[in-house]
């Protein structure tokens, strides 16, 4: 009973572990179900409040089928599979009652833990999904040895484990390459913050304040550009109601529009809209980290080489799909001479539309200045002149403004992160009548901790604005390199480490310190993770070939065969010499000598018997021979002293009386017989 209680603790526990990591993708009902069902089979609860019946289960499986149903609103796909799989273990713990039953909990455990697999193949993830193993394997080992010792178990569960590691690598490295379950398509969130699909102030200044990463860059050779000229270009922004800038609603620079799909042919306003110096291109990879959103980011103007992403008509970056899962894609950047040199009338109308009222000092500014500069290219310099020179500032922390934000902020708090100083430089343009947009992504970046790439984060998210110029089409401006010029020549990285940056409250002190503290222990980590998705995770079929190559010299599938059998086959070899080694009999110092003496008398018949004591022996052996009598006392005295009496003064002394008794044991006397009476005496 106390190893069924024993077996019983491991099983709960083993099912835990391989839950966690589900817990904040479930829905609450069932987690709250999980919960009191691994109660209720807990051995002092189970005593006392009986099991459902059969009737029971059944009303609680068609409400578990419901319950997905309307959490998910559907059967199908990874998250509702997932949850419905979890939903029957918990079924299935409430009507186990013999071992069996433990052994199919144990195995739908392994499968629940590889599902979290789905949604995220992190170093971290991984490390913990070995620990989740060793647990299950732990809660086996419980179940068939019955031991309720818990570091017995962890530790022959921890050498089952260890012997599989070597077969396992060699499967990894050998065996073709098939493309991952979790490699197929997610529908729910599963993405991290990151920029939304508008801008309001406050907005990128909210992320300013993260240091989680947003998304790694791969230049060919390390050869990065200057920081100050690393504009990640994400969304851009047409529509603006007073407070929010969000994208155009025309259809036509959607993703349902002509888009410029890779690996495809290009639509007509490719030629049109985008005239480029020269076909020299500088190639880049991108490491995205989870968005949920359509997307990506790229230096202006790429062309992604991947299938499935395309060029947007106002040159955004898309994916047809949105991005649940980390995102690889390459893509090269051009250089441009113009774009859009002809404005399309449609474009440009969007792109000078201002609310009807509101923000009245900024609007007579712009109209005033327009008129008495003249010439837009003279009024765009005198706005960025009149940005640098006045008392702005660049903070994480700005003050809230009123309904008329742009004049609050042109001429009252003066103090705001990007978004302020694009949204009100852009709001006077329009308002002079040159057309203008805000683009929204990142800006700068540095290097990875062993500098092989260079790593994007969330406080690198930037606005700037494009001007739209007559004979040069849209040309890139950003009024915050003319407030915070180090912003944009050092990078976020260095403004963070200036305490004023982050406000003047008590939650900015705090996020400042934990900046401070933790940023380069995170830095390593995201680091450590980008190798582990790059070389483990991202070990694909190409990268296998190009191993394989290296280490062969010929990636023919028969050779790697041969190999990979001949090398399962010794460490097989190996690993079963290792577990003889180690199984094999240790023998006291004692018996040994005691071994020896039987099988030197074995060839007189009077060999130790199986089962048979030492004592014992002698004792026969006295009888057999009376000679003996005096060696095979004093071999049983000092064999009892040292097997059974080690208070006594046993030691080395004894062990060599024992051994010079083996030596000088007298020879074997026949015995003689004679007949009497028709008997043997």
């Amino acid at each position: 009973m106390t190893t069924y209680r024993h077996a019983r603790y491991w099983l709960l526990l083993a099912l835990a572990v391989a839950l966690l990591p589900h817990v904040s993708r479930l829905p609450w009902w069932l987690n709250v179900l999980l919960a009191i069902v691994g109660l209720w089979r807990l051995p002092t609860v189970e005593s006392r409040v009986p099991l459902p019946n059969k009737w029971l289960l059944a009303l609680m499986l068609l409400g578990g089928i419901a319950g997905v149903r309307a959490s998910y609103h559907t059967w199908f796909g990874p998250e509702a599979g997932v949850a419905f799989l979890i939903f029957c273990l918990a079924m299935k713990l409430l009507e186990s009652r013999a071992e069996r039953d433990h052994y199919v909990l144990m195995v739908l455990s392994l499968f629940v833990l590889a599902t979290s697999f789905f949604f995220e193949q992190g170093l971290f993830a991984s490390v913990y999904s070995v620990f989740a193993v060793l647990v299950a394997v732990s809660a086996l080992v419980a179940t068939n040895l019955g031991g309720n010792q818990a570091g017995f178990t962890l530790r022959k569960a921890g050498v089952m484990l260890a012997q599989a590691v070597p077969l396992m690598l060699i499967l990894f490295v050998f065996f073709p390459r098939l493309p991952p379950l979790w490699s197929m398509k997610l529908t729910d969130s599963t993405g991290r913050t990151g920029m939304s699909d508008s801008m309001a102030p406050g907005d990128l200044a909210s992320l300013g304040k993260s240091d989680a990463l947003a998304f790694r860059v791969e230049f060919p050779n390390g050869r990065v550009p200057p920081k100050n000229t690393l504009y990640w270009r994400g969304l851009t922004f047409s529509r603006f109601d007073g407070v929010t800038w969000s994208p155009s609603a025309d259809h036509r620079l959607s993703i349902y529009g002509p888009v410029a799909w890779s690996r495809q042919p290009l639509p007509d306003w490719t030629s049109e809209s985008i005239r480029i110096r020269d076909q020299k291109s500088m190639p880049y990879r991108v490491i995205l980290e989870p968005t949920d959103k359509h997307w990506l980011f790229t230096l202006p103007v790429s062309q992604a080489k991947n299938a499935n992403i395309g060029l947007t008509r106002d040159f955004m970056l898309t994916a047809r799909d949105p991005v649940f899962q980390r995102l690889t894609y390459d893509a090269e950047q051009f250089t441009v001479v113009s774009l859009d040199a002809n404005l399309p009338e449609w474009m440009r109308r969007e792109n000078l539309l201002l609310p009807a009222e509101g923000n009245p000092v900024a609007r007579k500014m712009a109209v005033d200045w327009r008129r008495h500069f003249g010439d837009e290219r003279t009024y765009l310099d005198a706005v960025l002149r009149w940005f640098r020179k006045s008392p702005f500032h660049y903070t994480l922390e700005p003050p809230p403004l009123g309904a008329n934000r742009i004049d609050d902020f042109l001429f009252r708090s003066r103090r705001g992160f990007c978004e302020h100083y694009a949204s009100s430089f852009t709001f006077l343009m329009r308002a002079a009548g040159i057309p203008a947009r805000v683009v929204a992504g990142y800006q700068g970046g540095d290097y990875s901790p062993t500098g092989d790439s260079w790593q994007v984060r969330q406080m690198d998210a930037h606005a700037w604005v494009e001007v739209w110029l007559d004979g040069r089409g849209w040309v890139q401006f950003d009024p915050t390199a003319a407030v915070a010029p180090e912003r944009i020549d050092d990078g976020m990285g260095v403004i963070a480490e200036q305490r004023e940056v982050w406000g003047e409250s008590a939650l900015s002190a705090l996020r400042f310190s934990n900046y401070q503290l933790l940023g380069k222990l995170r830095n390593m980590a995201d680091y450590v993770n980008y190798r582990w998705q790059r070389d483990v995770v991202g070990f694909d079929t190409g990268s296998q070939e190009e191993f394989l190559l290296k280490l062969l010299g010929d990636s023919s599938f028969w050779r790697r065969m041969a190999v990979m059998f001949g090398a399962l086959v010794v460490v097989a070899g190996v690993l079963a010499l290792f577990t003889i080694l180690r199984h094999r009999k240790h023998w006291h110092p004692a018996d040994r000598l005691v071994q020896r003496l039987s099988r030197r008398l074995g060839r007189k018949g009077l060999q130790r018997m199986d089962g048979e004591g030492v004592m014992a022996w002698m004792q026969r052996l006295e009888l057999r021979q009376p000679h003996w009598q005096n060696h095979a006392a004093l071999f049983a005295k000092h064999y009892s002293t040292i097997r059974y009496q080690p208070d006594a003064g046993a030691g080395k002394q004894d062990l060599r009386e024992l051994a010079r008794l083996l030596r000088t044991w007298p020879e074997y006397r026949p015995q003689k017989t004679q007949l009497v009476e028709g008997t043997i005496a």
